[in-house]
C-alpha cells in the first residue's frame, strides 16, 4: 500500500472482494499504521470507513458476550432451577440485544469519540482537514477492538492499541505534527479519568462523612 492509494476496503475489487479487502484493511491499520493512514487521508468518503469500524466493533461485542457466557458455564451446576432460568434468559437476551443493536452502539461511539477528538485537534492546531477525516481515522483505528474479545487482558490491549492508532492516524491523515495528534487523543482520556476520580473521591468522602 503505497502513498497515494486508498485503503483496501475502499478499493475492494483490486483486493479480491469484500472479505479479502476487509482483512487487508485490518492488517494495514494494525501493523502498518503510518502508511495505511496516509492512504486514509486521500479521500473524504466516510461510508466505507464507518462500515469497517462498525463491523469490527460489532463483532468484538458479540464475541465478548459469547465469551462471557462460556466463562460463567462452570457456575451453572451450582445454580437452582429458578436461577438457571433467569440466567439463560438474561444471557440469551444480552446476546440478542448485542446482535440486533450493537452496531448502533458502536456507530454512536465512533461519532461521539470523533467529535470530541476533532474539537481537541482543532484546539491544538492540528485539524488541517474537516471532521469527516477525523471520523475516518477513528473508524479505521477501531481495528484492534477485535482483541477486546480476548478474555482478561484483551480490553486493555485493545484500548491502548486504538489510542496509539488514533494518534498515528490523525497525524498522517491530517498531515499534522504527531504531538498535536497525540495531545488531541490523550487529553480527553486524561480529563475523563480525572472527572471519574473526583466523583469517586466525592462519593467516598460523603460515605465517611455520613458515618460520623
Amino acid at each position: 500500500m503505497a502513498m497515494g492509494n486508498l485503503p483496501p476496503f475502499e478499493d475492494r475489487e483490486a483486493y479480491g472482494g469484500f472479505f479479502p479487502a476487509l482483512l487487508q484493511t485490518w492488517v494495514g491499520a494494525c501493523f502498518r499504521p503510518t502508511e495505511f493512514f496516509e492512504s486514509v487521508g486521500n479521500s473524504q468518503n466516510l461510508s466505507p470507513a464507518l462500515l469497517f469500524g462498525v463491523l469490527v466493533g460489532w463483532v468484538s461485542m458479540l464475541i465478548g458476550s459469547i465469551w462471557s457466557l462460556v466463562f460463567q458455564a462452570p457456575l451453572l451446576p451450582l445454580m437452582q432451577r429458578e436461577e438457571l432460568a433467569g440466567y439463560w434468559a438474561g444471557s440469551v437476551g444480552t446476546i440478542l440485544c448485542v446482535g440486533l443493536f450493537g452496531w448502533l452502539v458502536v456507530l454512536l461511539g465512533i461519532f461521539i469519540s470523533g467529535l470530541i477528538t476533532h474539537l481537541f485537534l482543532m484546539l491544538f492546531g492540528g485539524a488541517n482537514q474537516g471532521l469527516t477525516m477525523t471520523l475516518r481515522v477513528i473508524s479505521y483505528a477501531y481495528a484492534p477492538q477485535i482483541f477486546a474479545a480476548v478474555p482478561v487482558i484483551g480490553s486493555c490491549v485493545a484500548m491502548v492499541w486504538v489510542l496509539v492508532l488514533e494518534a498515528i492516524g490523525l497525524a498522517a491523515a491530517h498531515r499534522t505534527d504527531t504531538w498535536r495528534a497525540a495531545l488531541a487523543v490523550i487529553t480527553p482520556v486524561v480529563l475523563c479519568v480525572c472527572v471519574i476520580g473526583l466523583l469517586y473521591g466525592a462519593a467516598i468522602a460523603a460515605f465517611f462523612a455520613g458515618m460520623k
